[in-house]
């Protein structure tokens, strides 16, 4: 045979040789010869083509496959996908699509491919994993500013000293802590704007005489606008809270132990957000004829302090030191588990959220994890999911940094949950210890735990300011963020 003959003759043996193979065979259908099968180039497009997502978070992506054997009653093409990196991790669904966790910051890519019969192709998709974005929750009193009438220069100077931390976070939420909750109790209305509030200038459990000056209703309004503005003029997206503490640590609670002892537990020195309002004829905002006679108190309270963040601006409210439970700090100091403490729990959690609408609530958790505050405290699985904001608390005057770490590991299992914030800790605005100077090796360790779960925390909460009002040393934050950032 002449070389051309074999060379036009060559594709018929091929096809024939191929045919008998595939008759001997059982996946005949697999086998469909290229020539006589209505085949098009396999070809696979991902949606979207390129993933951009905060560590932490995820991405559903979406496979379309043209071309491939268009054979009657022939299988669809398989897809599947894997990641090519450790920046991500991927779980494959149904119907082409998989599911992209972004686990750490960096560049990679995701590989998506598809197989049909013989044929088969594959794309990369690029992955940029960006930095989580991150809440820095300042927590202050009104101890850091010299004039409660003119605010704006001492919340400037505030502002200014952190920017180390709030210039590359997506939010700031300073959370001006005016007192315990008695200004709250108290609080009688806009028409009473110049009323003195009892604010929180304890250091060590008693009043300072550089501190025994007026603070008002009408100059807490205007230190809510102060921050807010100054942070605009400051490039930063700012929030402000105040807060609720059950007990009397910050300033004297008269309401709770004096006029309404029915709502406080003095074995836990806690509010009892169970107990029954006895009736008074005092001016209430959310009252103006008196407490009303049976109502909870943990809705009277709520119902007060919806008020008081509306008509002062505020835009939430923390729930400090596990506030709607009753106990305090440690594994089995609290009343044990029971459902109907539970469902009390909820019930509350969720009026605060009808209640207070569009304003977000941030809760100071009990040091504990998930598993001691069900069962020490009733707290109910279901009640994490009422906040917006979870401080993994890990102050170190009263918990070590292993139990710490346990708490914030268990509350980043809060999927889906509130958004948690670790614990950094320097100074307390109101005792005399430092944590920086006197739990020095407990303090760097919960920023190198901070820094270790960047990409896993949603934020950082720390005492901006300590018991003479001065905020901390600005070279510790500065050298923190450089560690916490990084490049």
């Amino acid at each position: 045979m002449h070389a051309h003959s074999l060379d036009t003759a060559r594709p018929n043996v091929l096809r024939s040789l191929r045919t008998l193979a595939c008759a001997a065979m059982s996946a005949l259908a697999a086998c469909t010869d290229p020539a006589s099968a209505p085949a098009a180039p396999l070809a696979v497009s991902v949606t979207p083509a390129t993933i951009t997502c905060a560590a932490g978070r995820s991405v559903t992506i979406r496979a379309t496959v043209t071309g491939g054997d268009a054979t009657p009653g022939h299988a669809t093409p398989k897809v599947a996908f894997a990641a090519a990196d450790g920046h991500t991790t991927v779980a494959n669904g149904s119907g082409g699509t998989a599911e992209v966790r972004c686990s750490s910051r960096g560049s990679g890519s995701v590989v998506a491919w598809a197989v049909d019969g013989w044929r088969h192709t594959i794309v990369r998709v690029p992955v940029v994993v960006a930095p989580r974005p991150t809440s820095i929750v300042l927590f202050a009193t009104p101890k850091m500013l010299a004039d409660f009438e003119n605010p704006r220069p001492g919340v400037a100077a505030f502002l200014r000293h952190y920017e180390a931390l709030t210039a590359r976070a997506s939010e700031v939420v300073v959370i001006f802590a005016v007192g315990n909750s008695e200004h709250m109790l108290m609080y009688r209305g806009p028409r009473f704007a110049d009323d003195s509030v009892m604010w929180a200038r304890y250091t060590n459990g008693k009043d300072v005489p550089a501190f025994d000056r007026k603070l008002r209703f009408r100059q807490i309004a205007g230190i809510v606008r102060a921050f807010r503005e100054e942070g605009a003029a400051q490039g930063l997206t700012v929030k402000v809270f105040d807060q609720i503490d059950p007990g009397p640590e910050m300033a004297w609670e008269y309401w709770k132990y004096t006029r309404h002892p029915e709502c406080m537990d003095l074995r836990f020195d806690s509010f009892d957000i169970r107990g029954r309002l006895r009736p008074d004829s005092l001016t209430y905002a959310s009252a103006p004829d008196g407490a009303p006679a049976g109502k909870l108190c943990g809705e009277f309270i709520v119902d007060q302090a919806a008020a008081y963040l509306r008509d002062l601006g505020f835009d939430g409210i923390l729930y400090g030191n596990q506030f709607g439970t009753r106990g305090k700090w440690e594994p089995g100091r609290g009343p044990g588990y029971s459902a109907a403490e539970a469902a009390a729990i909820q019930s509350f959690l969720d009026y605060s959220r009808r209640a207070f609408g569009a304003r977000e609530i941030m809760w100071f958790d009990s040091y504990n994890n998930v598993d001691v505050e069900r069962t020490t405290f009733s707290f109910p699985a279901t009640g994490y999911q009422a906040f917006d904001y979870l401080m993994a608390s890990g102050f170190c005057v009263i918990t070590d940094t292993p139990r710490y770490l346990d708490n914030l590991k268990s509350k980043l299992t809060l999927v889906p949950g509130p958004r948690i914030l670790a614990t950094l800790d320097y100074v307390d605005p109101w005792y005399t210890y430092a944590s920086m100077r006197d739990f020095p090796d407990e303090s760097r360790r919960l920023e190198d735990i901070a820094v270790q779960y960047r990409d896993r925390i949603d934020g950082l909460v720390f005492f901006a300011n300590g018991p003479d009002g001065a905020p901390v040393p600005r070279g510790t934050i500065d050298a923190f963020a450089a560690r916490f950032y990084g490049n």
